[in-house]
């Protein structure tokens, strides 16, 4: 019998059955997918204060004043206790993950926020295959293509959980006192998110697909609290294209022009409505985008020259790394124009290209916004001067812009042990929660974009967390 089972076999996962091993739990890690690493393998760091690697690049970072800055941020819906906790234990989480062989590229802020993301090299798929091979040589068990139906119960505490093998059918049960779940929360769950907005058909996950409320909803099945749903971490503006998956457009220099250059985003009926530059905070971005019944980003011939041949008018501000240019654009707008796609549009003149999506107020609004970009005032929205960028040269080109959802969080409440509390507030015996199945603890209704890497950071800080628990109850 298992000491220790955890449904998923994701980042906090990884982390978890890597503790619990050094420990020496046994272990096993229940994956219903047939690979392993899940959101980590897109993850792009992970967040840390007084890690070794903050030391050496004389980052100091108040902790107090952050503690009090989150909480203000989510108007106080996180929990200060939570979020002290992963505040004061990220550094050493940090530490912990480099001796595990982890590596890191950089370590500072992303966009307008704390000093806090730690990049992995190599992305969060270079981080996670540092961490199975770590798990596999530390002798974890990994069943994959097996997912969990069922937590059971024994005179109200856990005593095991029911799996099928998603090939063959069959299922069985494992004997456990303890089980971690780190299933990744709900954003791949279309029913789920459809109760957090009406405006669900604009979201795009960009996620693994296997995010679909696995963790909280056997938890609630065991009697856990039902919390609140916590927050959808949107990923800002992204190319809206119902013809083919997000991921595919992930990498698109088209996406990067019409969402982080901050040249200018019109509504349904061509009327700007926000300061581009609020991509810098891609949960603010979201619900601006979300408020609008379509949304356009409008650029012209002379910003393509420029991004592809000189530079960006501003710097990446969602990501621990920008480019220098964005060599790929005019080939990319050719490409994709030649290919007839949906979201992309273009006209030798405004007139055209407001006749061809039916923005009957585009000719004026960008007249206006080009009347602010040389007065060097952006009277109407406050972005800043060295952001204005005018509209003026065709031919023009629009791109129908969603949302993407990296992730969705909440749904369970945990102690600062991470064990899943009852409708009572109390722990249900043996069931912990990891990772984003838990994360709802530690934000309000939107994402802390403002502490970059806490996902991932929380991630990998609860696994750990969880499996200290269950070696002190021993």
């Amino acid at each position: 019998m298992p000491e220790v089972v955890i449904i998923g076999g994701g980042l906090s996962g990884l982390v978890a059955s890597i503790t619990a091993r050094q420990a020496g739990l046994s272990c096993v890690v229940i994956e219903k997918g047939r690979s392993l690493g899940g959101d980590g393998n897109y993850v792009e760091g992970a967040m840390g204060v007084d890690s070794k690697l903050q030391q050496q690049a004389g980052i100091t970072i108040d902790r107090t004043q952050l503690l009090q800055d989150e909480l203000n941020y989510s108007h106080f819906e996180a929990s200060a206790p939570h979020l002290k906790q992963l505040i004061d234990h990220s550094g050493e989480t940090i530490d912990w993950l480099a001796d595990q062989g982890v590596k890191f590229a950089s370590v500072g802020p992303q966009g307008k926020s704390w000093p806090t993301i730690h990049a992995f090299a190599g992305g969060g798929h270079a981080a996670v295959a540092t961490l199975v091979a770590k798990a596999r040589q530390l002798g974890v068990e990994f069943c994959t293509s097996t997912s969990a139906q069922k937590l059971l119960q024994t005179a109200g505490h856990l005593s095991g959980v029911e799996v099928m093998n998603e090939v063959t059918g069959q299922t069985k049960e494992i004997a456990t006192d303890n089980v971690i779940l780190a299933t990744g929360g709900y954003v791949d769950n279309p029913e789920l998110i459809k109760k957090q907005t009406p405006l669900s058909d604009r979201l795009m996950s960009v996620s693994d697909g296997k995010s679909t409320g696995d963790g909280m909803q056997l938890a609630w099945a065991a009697g856990a609290m039902h919390d609140s749903m916590g927050a959808l971490q949107f990923g800002g503006g992204a190319i809206y294209d119902p013809m083919l998956p997000p991921f595919l457009h992930m990498s698109s220099e088209i996406g990067v022009a019409a969402t982080q250059e901050a040249i200018l985003w019109v509504n349904q009926v061509g009327d700007r409505f926000v300061n581009e530059d609020v991509n810098d905070n891609m949960c603010h971005a979201g619900n601006a985008l979300l408020g609008q019944a379509r949304t356009f980003a409008i650029f012209d011939a002379e910003a393509v020259k420029h991004l592809s041949t000189v530079g960006l008018y501003k710097a990446v501000g969602n990501s621990p790394f920008s480019p220098d240019t964005l060599s790929k654009l005019p080939d990319e707008l050719a490409s994709d124009l030649a290919a007839h796609r949906k979201y992309l549009a273009k006209a030798d003149t405004l007139e055209a290209l407001a006749d061809q999506l039916h923005l009957p107020n585009l000719v004026d609004s960008v007249a206006r916004y080009n009347r602010q970009v040389t007065a060097g005032v952006d009277a109407d929205f406050g972005k800043a001067s060295a952001y204005l960028t005018p509209v003026k040269d065709g031919p023009f080109y629009a791109v129908t812009l969603g949302v993407g959802m990296a992730c969705a969080i909440g749904g369970l409440r945990i102690d600062t042990h991470n064990a899943v509390l009852n409708a009572q507030g109390y722990p249900l015996p043996g069931l912990y929660a990891i990772g984003n199945d838990a994360a709802g603890m530690l934000v309000g209704d939107t994402y802390a974009v403002t502490l970059p890497g806490s996902t991932a950071g929380f991630a990998a800080f609860s696994g750990r967390n969880a499996v200290a628990a269950i070696v002190q109850q021993k």
